[in-house]
């Protein structure tokens, strides 16, 4: 700010000085107006702008994205800024992959629940049938080991997206 100061003390000082005036307006209204340094809010009415080329940035926080325009100053123009803040995409794709992810993971969890009832519920039969029926004992222990291995499998494959998940976002 103090060199914004010092700059307008300069030029203010300079005889004969031409000045352009400068409006710039945001939707919504409140954005920061940047050129070198912060000049204050929109709507901003600063009628003592040097004549030259400038790049104004609007900055609103709120999750808008910051939103710039180039113009050029005359002496003694009077020039109009009006520029829109856009907040970004909800789903972009950087969210649409992180969301299948977490639905990846969560339906792995889900599965390996499943799968560990399957297999406690397949242990028990196996363990009550086995005096009485060895065939079937042995068909209720190998798919008692089938949903061991399906449960194991869908840890993994969940446990890996919720990494991947956790990455994307440290990353992103």
């Amino acid at each position: 700010m103090l060199t914004v100061l010092i700059f307008a003390l300069r030029a203010h000082g300079a005889e004969g000085q031409q000045y352009a005036r400068l409006r710039v307006d945001s939707d919504p209204p409140g954005a920061d107006v940047v050129i070198v340094a912060e000049l204050g809010k929109t709507p901003l009415v600063n009628e003592f702008i040097v004549p030259g080329m400038y790049k104004i940035e609007l900055r609103r926080e709120n999750g808008y994205l910051p939103a710039t325009e180039e113009l050029t100053l005359r002496a003694d123009q009077q020039a109009t800024v009006s520029l829109r803040l856009k907040k970004p995409p909800l789903f972009t794709k950087h969210r649409q992959i992180q969301l299948a992810m977490g639905a990846g993971a969560v339906a792995g969890f889900a599965y390996a629940v499943y799968e560990q009832g399957e297999h406690n519920t397949l242990r028990q039969k196996y363990i009550f049938s086995k005096n009485e029926d060895e065939e079937k004992a042995t068909e209720y222990l190998e798919e008692s080991k089938d949903a061991a291995l399906k449960r194991t499998l869908a840890l993994i494959g969940a446990g890996i997206l919720s990494v991947a998940l956790q990455v994307t976002i440290f990353i992103w």
